[in-house]
């Protein structure tokens, strides 16, 4: 909502149940985060070593998400950095094969989330959890922000059938979302929410342009990456 740039889309149709339900995908998230959070903390607790609580705490979460947005991460990283025009691009995306971009990108993504998780195990529980939590729903929000304010780049891809979500929803999910990283900044300074939002933010609207201008418009691949891209940058932040 936030990121909306001049291109050219109109959503005069009314927006399928599944593109409804999208306004809760932050809830979701901070769920999933605060789950991962929990988990983090706890090992913590229990004398682990932080590197060893960290890699265990971001495996779990893969296994609870089943990869979902990494695989969207990989599969964009070897369209945008495989293909020599859009058709290409696209192509290598939809492919179920990974390559050497896509590999690179889920090992770089993997190795920074440890590295944060590593460092924020430091915090006190509460703060873990919480913040897990907003990067978890806030990324997740940047996600529905996306749907709404880009074209398809296909017309029958996976974006399109799960429908375009309404501007109340996509509104919706970026305040609360927004709101929970800013009372989970509280608890680490009042300042990390802020900029935690803005590199959030910053990702998005990179990653939107780029998407635009490679493949004319987003896929289920390209919300993917987003979500773990703009989570990865509000976890730096924090």
């Amino acid at each position: 909502f936030l990121t909306r740039l001049p291109i050219p889309f109109a959503n005069t149709i009314d927006p399928p149940p599944l593109s409804q339900a999208m306004r809760l995908f932050p809830a979701a998230g901070a769920m999933i985060g605060a789950a991962g959070g929990a988990v983090l903390a706890a090992f913590t607790y229990a004398g682990l070593p932080s590197l060893l609580a960290a890699a265990l705490a971001a495996s779990l979460g893969l296994l609870v998400t089943g990869a979902l947005h990494e695989d969207g991460l990989a599969d964009t990283a070897d369209g945008f950095g495989g293909g020599k025009s859009r058709e290409r691009r696209l192509e290598i995306m939809r492919d179920s094969h990974i390559g050497s971009y896509g590999t690179l990108a889920l090992a770089s993504a993997m190795l920074v989330r440890v590295a944060c998780y590593e460092d924020l195990s430091g915090l006190d529980p509460l703060a873990v959890v919480a913040v897990l939590a907003a990067c978890a729903a806030f990324s997740r929000a940047l996600m529905v922000d996306l749907l709404w304010a880009t074209r398809p780049a296909r017309g029958d891809g996976l974006s399109v059938h799960a429908g375009t979500p309404g501007r109340n929803g996509a509104a919706f999910a970026i305040v609360t979302a927004a709101a929970l990283t800013l009372v989970a900044a509280l608890l680490v300074s009042p300042a990390s929410g802020l900029l935690a939002l803005a590199a959030g933010l910053a990702v998005t609207a990179y990653m939107r342009r780029l998407t635009v201008k490679l493949i004319g418009g987003q896929t289920g691949d390209v919300c993917g990456a987003v979500q773990v891209l703009s989570e990865l940058a509000m976890l730096i932040t924090f």
